[in-house]
């Protein structure tokens, strides 16, 4: 039996091809960095706090500040919360070089939060009485940008991370909580 080169290139290419999708099937090909805010709850590792954090710190003062986030997770993370605690806290938004902070509240229908970068004041609210369909915040800035905020709570349901997006195109990263945000950062 003649098989025509171009029959032999076609089925050695079959187990590369074989292997990608079984592997796309697996998940193999998913980026495994992208966090689906869609979801309710994830296992958010305090060194994403830290990240997000100190992310607009100059290189030289990054281990510092990365320690000192490290260093206050680990120092209250056995810390029952007081009532108050459990339905507001620290809330900061970090975009390129720039901190806004401020605080949320937040009950099982409704939850909002204000940050301010000293000159410029953005809010977010999300109520399901008011007929919003998705937990995305509506966010509005003094400035006079506008778009949406969503968050993702860690598994203590107390703390958490986000994405801040602004009509602009600026993108923003949350962090909120009392565990995940501390010291210099309140």
């Amino acid at each position: 039996m003649h098989v025509s080169r171009a029959a032999r290139h076609s089925l050695s290419a079959l187990p590369a091809l074989l292997i990608a999708v079984i592997g796309l099937v697996a998940g193999c090909a998913e980026n495994k960095g992208q966090i689906n805010y869609n979801l309710l709850f994830t296992d958010v590792e305090p060194i994403q706090y830290a990240r997000i954090l100190c992310r607009g710190i100059p290189m030289h003062d990054q281990h510092t500040c990365m320690t000192s986030v490290l260093a206050h997770y680990r120092a209250t993370r056995f810390d029952q919360p007081d009532p108050s605690q459990v339905t507001n806290g620290p809330f900061v938004v970090v975009f390129d070089d720039d901190l806004y902070r401020g605080s949320y509240i937040s009950q099982p229908f409704i939850a909002a939060f204000t940050v301010t970068n000293g000159s410029n004041i953005c809010r977010g609210r999300y109520d399901a009485f008011a007929g919003d369909t998705r937990a995305d915040f509506r966010v509005w800035c003094d400035d006079g940008s506008t778009g949406f905020a969503n968050i993702i709570l860690d598994v203590d349901g107390r703390n958490g991370i986000g994405e801040f997006v602004l009509n602009d195109g600026r993108r923003g990263e949350i962090v909120f909580g009392y565990r995940a945000v501390g010291g210099d950062f309140l």
